[in-house]
């Protein structure tokens, strides 16, 4: 048995997408079984629900000696604790490459396009593809216009928008009215507690010899956590003694305007004011990363 996983604090391109490698694996003969590593967000129930399809079951056990594919990540702080113990078979991923180390060689796939859902259409072949329900076509679009953030980022490439205009007709949805309603699911943020926004679409990196954690919420305006921001920058200073981290970073992403606003707490990026906006910043991948490698000072 292959145990797919996505990585903790799932967004929907982890766990749809990771729902869709295990179908592609058992399709080719190979037995495989989904997992998430967290709750899904407003988003991913949004995608499911519209498939009309069941969630994968959240992980509960070890992966130590087991088989696994990963998809849409290969930092190990991403990961389980039992990860490192895990014999890796596959990975489908379009992040940089984190520290992972391997067993075996492995099956990987990492190209640099705006879903890890992109990469897995492009690796169908034909015959595959025909076998797709439209229900799972829908999972793999709302992975691609997810994290694309219905083609506006600057990750957004031309395999991923060849990838939406088929997978739009094997959907058979309105991509109009399903981008829509996908963008009200991901920006909703009513009724959530500051632990939760924070946790919400959080990621792990290590810089220039910090542990660096980056938090992003996708906004439609930043006045939607204008009453819980003083309680989010409290969440944001435990957070980092939890995780004994050098820095937590949280992205308020406007989408409209295509601008971020970003504050921090740690012991880190002390002397750089807050907020510090950031014009035509997106993406986390491929503009907060590098920002970071930029300002972060080698550890000593």
């Amino acid at each position: 048995m292959i145990h797919v996983v996505g990585h903790l604090n799932p967004d929907s391109d982890a766990i749809c997408s990771a729902a869709m490698t295990a179908s592609w694996l058992t399709l080719r003969g190979q037995q495989a079984t989904a997992w998430r590593l967290g709750e899904p967000n407003r988003e991913t129930q949004f995608i499911f629900a519209q498939a009309g399809l069941a969630l994968p079951e959240r992980l509960t056990f070890e992966l130590t000696d087991r088989d696994v594919w990963l998809v849409d990540f290969t930092e190990p702080a991403q990961g389980p604790q039992s990860l490192a113990d895990s014999n890796v078979v596959g990975i489908i991923d379009h992040h940089r490459l984190g520290g992972l180390v391997t067993r075996l060689p492995p099956e990987v796939w990492v190209k640099p396009v705006g879903s890890s859902a992109t990469l897995l259409w492009q690796l169908m072949s034909e015959d595959e593809r025909s076998q797709l329900s439209p229900a799972e076509a829908v999972l793999l679009l709302g992975a691609v216009l997810s994290d694309t953030v219905t083609l506006r980022s600057p990750t957004t490439t031309v395999d991923d928008r060849l990838a939406v205009d088929a997978l739009v007709q094997k959907a058979g949805v309105d991509l109009d009215a399903f981008s829509r309603d996908l963008l009200s699911a991901k920006t909703s943020v009513e009724g959530m507690s500051a632990r939760e926004l924070l946790q919400k679409d959080i990621k792990t990196f290590t810089i220039q010899g910090h542990q660096v954690c980056v938090a992003q919420l996708e906004l439609y305006a930043l006045q939607q956590v204008d009453t819980v921001l003083d309680e989010l920058r409290q969440e944001m200073t435990r957070y980092a003694q939890e995780k004994n981290a050098a820095l937590v970073v949280l992205m308020l992403t406007d989408i409209n305007l295509g601008d971020t606003s970003l504050w921090f707490a740690g012991s880190e990026l002390s002397d750089i004011p807050q907020p510090c906006k950031v014009e035509g910043m997106l993406s986390r991948k491929k503009q907060m990363l590098p920002w970071l490698e930029s300002h972060l000072k080698p550890r000593q």
